[in-house]
């Protein structure tokens, strides 16, 4: 093999790869450099396994939270958005739910934002937490969570673009398969209901459990009860196989769109993008339903420093692939130079 072309082989494979990671992302970077910013929302999520998906659209929450003192505290949140909150000695002292959370003291708040946002691991440590303060008759001794989850489950085929109209997501028949016929009427919506109580009032019985607290549980869908990979609410019970890809919509242009994120994540939710949370849209002006989303990295209730977490999540997640292969077309053209240096300058030094 000619000696300028051994020589030129690394440097033309490097460019190769820059080549390649310029075309993978090639989408991605029109629209962000030089596409119109819109702000958007994470609407709904969906769970794409091997043969089918699942699509939530509505997420309602209710907590019951039993204290050491005999309260008990109630809370609903429909769609992350804290709706009612009960307290059973306080009646109606207040004029909201938020005013109510307000009045809790910080370890009951704290409590009751990770029972709400949290899966089931999330909770055990927060009755774990709360065993600690054995003399505290405001400590929380037993967290029921009900989950009611409202989609569409099992579709066999989901668009990218969804329809989003009067700020709720649509899913037709017309666009899950050509062959309408031969498919259920998935223009219905679907329900999830997951229901878990965790319960740490008898230490012995804890014990006896090897440390559960997870003392009752169900999972059902449309009324049929099912049995779920794991024994957790509804983004934690799928095997790692299942990819999560938000669904974010946005405006532009008087036009409501709604479409599947690229940014997603195996095994569970993305830190990211989160649901029912606020997002970046870049829009392709010309064609307003092509559109890249960018996660908006901020404090979580609670968990003040996750934002960085999330930073690196959105940031990997979205270029990760790209900057991955060019890194190693950047190497190869390195080394190939240095090779190409040495063969016209060889090194003096025996």
């Amino acid at each position: 093999m000619p000696t300028a072309l051994r020589l030129s082989v690394m440097p033309l494979v490097g460019l190769a790869f820059l080549l390649a990671a310029f075309f993978w992302g090639q989408r991605e970077f029109k629209l962000r450099f030089f596409g119109e910013s819109a702000e958007g929302r994470i609407v709904g999520m969906v769970l794409q396994r091997a043969d089918n998906a699942d699509l939530l659209t509505g997420l309602d929450i209710d907590l019951r939270l039993s204290l050491a003192s005999g309260q008990q505290i109630t809370a609903r949140y429909a769609n992350g958005v804290l709706t009612r909150a009960t307290a059973d000695d306080e009646g109606n002292k207040h004029a909201s739910a938020d005013a109510l959370v307000a009045e809790l003291s910080a370890e009951l708040r704290r409590v009751l934002s990770e029972a709400a946002s949290g899966d089931a691991t999330v909770i055990r440590w927060a009755l774990q937490r709360e065993g600690r303060r054995s003399d505290d008759p405001r400590r929380v001794l037993r967290i029921e969570k009900t989950e009611t989850v409202s989609g569409w489950f099992g579709v066999p085929i989901l668009p990218e673009v969804l329809d989003w109209h009067e700020g709720r997501l649509q899913l037709r028949n017309e666009a899950i398969s050509p062959e309408t016929a031969k498919v259920p009427a998935y223009n219905e919506k679907g329900i999830v209901r997951i229901h878990a109580a965790f319960d740490r009032s008898d230490l012995n019985a804890v014990q006896a459990q090897k440390g559960e607290t997870l003392v009752s549980y169900s999972y059902e869908l449309n009324g049929e009860s099912i049995v779920p990979t794991r024994k957790n609410f509804f983004l934690y019970a799928e095997p790692y196989t299942t990819e999560f890809r938000p669904v974010f919509a946005y405006n532009h242009a008087g036009k409501g769109v709604a479409r599947l994120s690229h940014i997603g994540r195996q095994g569970g939710p993305t830190l990211a993008l989160r649901l029912f949370e606020p997002c970046l849209v870049y829009v392709d002006p010309q064609k307003p339903e092509q559109a890249v989303v960018t996660a908006v990295p901020g404090p979580v209730a609670g968990a003040p420093l996750t934002w960085f977490s999330r930073l690196c999540e959105g940031i990997f997640a979205q270029w990760g692939t790209v900057a991955l292969i060019a890194f190693a077309g950047t190497m190869f053209i390195v080394v190939g130079l240095l090779y190409v240096t040495l063969s016209i300058w060889p090194s003096k030094r025996i």
